[in-house]
């Protein structure tokens, strides 16, 4: 049953575009002939020549964030992980230690 509804669902699935493949334009195509409907086909022709052709063109990394993501994460780096120990480390030394109420210039440690 379950497979039936996935092939039904993919069968009903339509790689047209949303004006030409709704009801009421299929309606208007009585004929095969794109000399019977120009204004319908003139618009589908407009459609797919919109349609960017070929490979997508690169783009460079503008932003600091950008150019991290395209050197160490997109290539599953371990360097970011280095990054963050690198980071966490000393701040939460820091936080610890200066931060923790513990520790005041004036006074001695107890």
């Amino acid at each position: 049953m379950a497979s039936q509804l996935i092939f039904r669902r993919f069968k009903s699935t339509s790689i047209m575009p949303p004006q030409v493949s709704s009801l009421k334009e299929i309606g208007r195509l009585q004929s095969a002939h794109p000399q019977a409907h120009p204004q319908l086909f003139s618009a589908m022709k407009n459609f797919y020549a919109a349609v960017p052709k070929g490979p997508a063109p690169k783009t460079t990394a503008t932003t600091l964030r950008d150019r991290y993501y395209e050197t160490y994460i997109k290539k599953d780096s371990f360097v970011p992980v280095l990054h963050f120990l690198g980071v966490m480390v000393p701040l939460s030394y820091y936080l610890a230690y200066f931060k923790g109420g513990h520790y005041h210039p004036s006074t001695e440690f107890h």
